[in-house]
């Protein structure tokens, strides 16, 4: 990384202009001159300097207006910028920072203070544009990891026609995962997952499980089986303090049959066509990953559907998704949707306002949304 800046002088007087400039190349900089605050708005546009000396008083436009519209076009990388002036008055001083300087320098210039402060804002220029490097080359990776765990994940049977289903992570990586599997015998095995935490280390436990999910489900195991097997699998990966709130389901649309492990996340919802919930799957275990497989309970709860049904799966993310106002989406207004909306567009409508709620935000949680077509 070069250690020279591109420094931007603003000086109306010429002399003290030249003696700016000197003094700047002489510290191994580049220099660039600007006759008043306007032209260096222009310049700073055009150059994108490193720092910005100027003073004060300058026709056109002085140097606390230009120091204030500077900031306001200001990306993530921050100007430090020195003013130069020949009053001394606390109030001028006062103004110049408030206004946005970083420091203050009077006139006549002391050439060898005004060298210390260079040198000193050189070491913050320097160290912000290696954490910028750092943050590019981390995002890089991110991009990296990200592509190749949607690459893992995608193998899978999600387009089927009877799901519809809605990840939003917080960050690139989420701890949410929806995944489904079809058997060999045609059941439909379809997992919706919230690990502990955020970010990566949330979501390489729920891909090595989904993983694990469609091994099982396609060799045809049981849905007890496979909750045993993933359930090993989580508490062999996960530190002491991580699990996975988990449902399952295993539907049979030849028997009409919805076989459930739910552990740990809120109730899915059996919906019917005229908007009732006619059966609930409530969470009747603990989060996989935190009883050995001794005390670990493998059992499944069996519902026949009795009439078409949506079946509706979401984890906590969504109900206590904050507004910028600090309000919870939360489970009433999701209720009273269900009861309000259609079936057909009750997926569409319920992941509209909680992004209406959330209102641009990404939200303190991941949120995921799973819609089951049983009929």
């Amino acid at each position: 990384m070069s250690k020279q800046l591109k420094i931007l002088i603003a000086e109306d007087n010429i002399p003290s202009q030249q003696l700016l400039k000197h003094s700047v190349v002489s510290l191994g900089h580049s220099a660039i001159v600007a006759n008043n605050g306007q032209e260096a708005i222009n310049l700073y546009l055009q150059h994108q300097p490193d720092l910005l000396l100027t003073d004060i008083n300058m026709p056109i436009m002085d140097g606390l207006e230009a120091i204030k519209h500077i900031r306001s076009l200001q990306n993530d990388i921050w100007l430090p910028i020195l003013v130069l002036s020949a009053s001394s008055r606390e109030e001028d001083i006062i103004l110049g920072l408030e206004a946005g300087a970083d420091d203050y320098l009077a006139k006549p210039i002391n050439l060898a203070i005004l060298h210390a402060k260079i040198k000193a804002m050189q070491r913050f220029i320097l160290l912000q544009k290696d954490n910028q490097q750092k943050a590019f080359e981390l995002e890089e990776e991110h991009l990296s990891a990200k592509q190749l765990a949607d690459k893992m994940l995608s193998i899978n049977d999600l387009n089927n026609e009877r799901l519809q289903y809605w990840l939003c992570p917080n960050s690139h990586f989420g701890g949410d995962l929806i995944t489904a599997s079809l058997s060999p015998d045609n059941t439909l095995f379809v997992m919706l997952a919230d690990s502990t935490g955020h970010g990566l280390a949330a979501s390489l436990p729920t891909m090595s499980i989904a993983k694990t999910f469609h091994s099982l489900a396609k060799k045809g195991f049981s849905l007890p089986n496979t909750m045993r097997e993933i359930n090993l699998l989580a508490k062999q990966i996960l530190p002491a303090n991580r699990f996975v709130a988990i449902n399952v389901f295993a539907i049979n649309p030849n028997h009409k049959t919805i076989e459930s492990w739910c552990g740990g996340l809120p109730e899915s919802l059996a919906i019917n066509k005229h908007g009732a919930i006619i059966h609930s799957f409530k969470s009747k275990h603990l989060a996989i990953g935190i009883l050995n497989d001794t005390a670990f309970d493998a059992t499944t709860d069996l519902w026949l559907w009795p009439e078409p049904i949506d079946l509706l799966a979401y984890s906590d993310g969504l109900t206590e998704a904050e507004s910028p106002d600090g309000e919870f989406y939360g489970e009433e207004r999701l209720l009273k949707l269900i009861n309000k909306i259609p079936p057909e567009v009750l997926f569409t409508t319920i992941k509209e306002t909680v992004l209406k709620h959330l209102d641009d935000d990404h939200g303190q949680d991941d949120i995921s949304l799973l819609s089951i077509r049983c009929d």
